[in-house]
């Protein structure tokens, strides 16, 4: 049976119980397997210089979307995340979050008759539907209507990245392990139809913002401050790492011009990550709850004592407040982390601390995500979904670098916070109205689909959903 990349080196992973890292091929490429949580920590901020960079190939002139804060290298992506890190703080998050709450609601409408019918429905394309129309308003100024419309042409675009063909694996293999042949071939993960696209419908939302003084509290609207300023306006909550990388990148001098093909980019990614990682987190996150309605339960208590002290709404502080929300949301990225592998690259020769060991500048270094997440050593019996992993107590036994859903370090995701809102917040309005529970197309266990770029079922998540 075909296995996912994170179950592949799971596998591997527990052949090597004794070793903190071990070495191995993926197809022509070597790379080294860390097993060890110090050495993650060195490979991810102690020694970071030594590995600053991702796997994915960058040509900002043949794949212009290629070039976005995730995928950058070196000096130049040090000079975007620094520009770019007050635009993703919480108060900048926060600004936002009367944007999503209207998604929200319009979810709840779309859901009304179905659940009053007890319908099942796929849950990881109706949160693909919700994300869009955040991700849209959030990001873009723009009202999507995925939900009432699923094949609008922006959420034809989001299935199209990420979905799970012959020839979009063959295109992206080719792009990671025959970059010759791929440059040859004109290849790009995206394809020309979407680079196309989003430069075009970027542009034109760019120009219409410029020509009318539209202002929004959206992410285009902090994009082109960095455009116009060279900079976004920073808060109090640009702090930590963030802030660290802020300093650095200031200090040596760094810069970057924000140009049309590098604001798309930004917007491109910001969009396709936000979308698909947050409804396949919460996708699971309701299948666990419907096969757990003792959790299901107490999560809905919560949320109806949240709303009760808000005059009936969810509020931005109440989201944050919600303690048990916190550790469903967590044990379910624990048990199924959207990036079930993290790579790095070693971007000059070193030596591995404690052993003879040299790793060659360009060697891949494999961060094993799902295999850390479910080594018994830190989550004993860890199939079983228990959200009490992450009370305040239970976190304070384990170390920190057990649990890595967005990275750690200088590289840890940038829009983390915002993607953890929305994905909470869809949750929490879900909760608020509908109970979910499994129904005959539910699959148990689920199996994760091998073509996909992140972690999901291969069949989708289906569950039965009625009115409270």
């Amino acid at each position: 049976m075909r296995q996912t990349e994170g179950e592949i080196l799971q596998d591997q992973y527990k052949q090597f119980p004794d070793e903190k890292f071990v070495g191995g091929y993926r197809m022509r490429q070597p790379y080294l397997l860390l097993r060890d949580l110090d050495l993650i920590k060195t490979v991810m901020v102690k020694d970071f210089d030594s590995f600053h960079d991702r796997r994915f190939p960058v040509d900002e002139k043949a794949m212009p979307l290629s070039a976005h804060v995730f995928n950058l290298k070196g000096r130049r992506w040090r000079a975007l995340r620094a520009k770019m890190t007050p635009a993703f703080t919480s108060g900048k998050t926060r600004l936002m979050f009367q944007l999503m709450s209207d998604c929200g609601h319009a979810l709840s409408r779309h859901l009304d008759a179905p659940a009053a019918r007890g319908d099942a429905m796929e849950m990881r394309e109706m949160l693909a539907q919700f994300a869009t129309d955040v991700i849209g308003s959030c990001a873009l100024g723009l009202q999507m209507h995925a939900m009432d419309d699923p094949d609008s042409e922006f959420r034809r675009v989001g299935r199209a990245v990420f979905e799970p063909t012959a020839a979009n694996m063959a295109r992206r293999l080719t792009l990671l392990f025959f970059p010759p042949l791929a440059r040859a071939l004109g290849l790009s993960f995206e394809g020309r139809r979407i680079t196309d696209f989003f430069t075009r419908a970027v542009r034109e939302m760019v120009r219409f913002r410029e020509e009318e003084g539209v202002q929004r509290h959206d992410f285009i609207d902090l994009l082109l401050q960095l455009k116009r300023h060279g900079s976004v306006q920073e808060d109090k909550e640009a702090a930590g790492e963030d802030a660290q990388l802020l300093a650095n990148a200031v200090h040596s001098g760094d810069d970057i011009q924000m140009t049309d093909n590098l604001l798309a980019a930004q917007v491109f990614v910001f969009f396709i990550a936000g979308f698909e990682t947050s409804s396949t987190a919460s996708s699971f996150a309701l299948y666990e709850m419907a096969l757990n309605p003792d959790v299901q339960e107490r999560l809905r208590d919560e949320v109806d004592e949240a709303m009760a002290d808000n005059g009936g709404h969810l509020t931005y502080d109440a989201i944050q407040n919600m303690r048990y929300l916190d550790m469903v949301w967590n044990e379910s990225l624990r048990k199924y982390p959207p990036g079930n592998n993290l790579v790095r690259v070693v971007t000059r020769d070193y030596k591995m601390p404690g052993s003879d060991v040299q790793l060659p500048k360009g060697l891949w270094v494999n961060i094993p995500v799902m295999a850390i997440h479910h080594d018994p050593k830190y989550y004993p019996d860890p199939q079983r979904f228990d959200p009490e992993r992450f009370s305040e107590e239970e976190k304070a036994k384990r170390p920190h670098y057990a649990f890595l859903p967005f990275g750690e370090g200088p590289r840890i995701c940038i829009g983390m916070r915002f993607g953890i809102l929305q994905g909470k917040l869809g949750l929490a309005m879900l909760l608020s109205k509908y109970r979910f529970s499994p129904c005959a197309r539910t699959k148990v266990p689920l199996r994760f689909d091998p073509k996909s770029l992140v972690t999901a079922s291969d069949d989708g998540i289906w569950l039965k959903i009625e009115a409270r």
